[in-house]
């Protein structure tokens, strides 16, 4: 179950959140699972590269080597779908004939064979964010009380930036809370004298905003969330074509443009991080009631 009932966590999301459990503290910046881009517990092998830096000296490093054993499960799967005995495709064969229970319909192989992920650890990340965090958790817990908000959205800082106001994405987010600046503008100053969204106060001031906003006009905070990544009115929109407002229902059949494996995970991976923090964000939560006279 999760830890605050605010955050529940379907059966069915389980397995992706077991997964990103220990992508956060089993494995670090040289770990690469090759795993099932849907089945995400189905890992078919880890890539481990030494001396690295950075997780981008590492992924450099890592990428011929996923590259080819990427193309040599590929290969089995394919040679599982034609109906080939697993003993002929070697010792691996076996293997993945295991993890998914075989013998399994050629289309399920098939779709498994272009289903195959890597996913880099995140051990020394979610490290430095626990560092990160001793400084910033007692303001980000005041604020969203403040604002009458749960205080389990303080684990939402990890996942974006590991605690790091300093971030910077691919996609141009940055900031503690990792704001684009399409969004960022309606609840920040943004020019190029001024970006909040580097200031760790205001830019919480500004989640919090928004985050109410997307409980508001979702009904639930698992929608929240995901609104969160994928954006409120993407979120609208798949409840509508479900006809549904239940997050598993959504990660599952939902097939809306830019919805792929980040918006799918996104809860998961809050629920993940939650469920590691969650005892440090109810401590400083009951300090702030006990400074307060709750």
């Amino acid at each position: 179950m999760s830890p605050a009932p605010l955050f529940p966590k379907p059966p069915r999301l389980e397995p992706n959140v077991e997964f990103w459990k220990r992508i956060y503290v089993e494995y670090g910046v040289g770990d690469f699972l090759l795993h099932d881009r849907e089945n995400v517990l189905i890992v078919y092998d880890v890539v481990r590269v030494s001396d690295a830096a950075s997780d981008r000296r590492a992924a450099d490093l890592a990428r011929p080597e996923i590259q080819r054993r990427r193309a040599q499960y590929e290969g089995i799967l394919s040679g599982l779908a034609q109906g080939r005995p697993p003993e002929e495709l070697g010792p691996e064969g076996r293997r993945v004939a295991e993890l998914w229970g075989c013998p399994c319909e050629p289309d399920r192989l098939l779709r498994a064979a272009g289903n195959i992920r890597a996913q880099q650890g995140l051990r020394e990340k979610w490290d430095e964010g626990v560092r990160r965090a001793r400084g910033l958790m007692p303001r980000i817990v005041s604020i969203l009380l403040r604002h009458n908000l749960p205080v389990e959205l303080a684990a939402l800082p990890m996942v974006e930036s590991a605690f790091n106001p300093a971030a910077h994405s691919k996609a141009g987010a940055a900031g503690l809370w990792q704001f684009i600046r399409s969004t960022g503008r309606n609840y920040l100053t943004i020019t190029r004298k001024r970006d909040e969204r580097h200031d760790p106060i205001r830019s919480t001031e500004a989640a919090a905003r928004l985050l109410k906003d997307n409980y508001e006009a979702l009904g639930s905070w698992p929608l929240a969330i995901v609104a969160y990544n994928h954006g409120k009115a993407g979120i609208q929109t798949a409840r509508e074509q479900l006809g549904s407002d239940a997050v598993e229902d959504i990660i599952a059949r939902y097939n809306g443009p830019r919805f792929g494996f980040a918006s799918r995970n996104f809860y998961p991976e809050f629920l993940a991080a939650l469920e590691l923090l969650h005892p440090t964000i109810r401590e400083h939560a009951g300090q702030e009631n006990s400074r307060k006279g709750l």
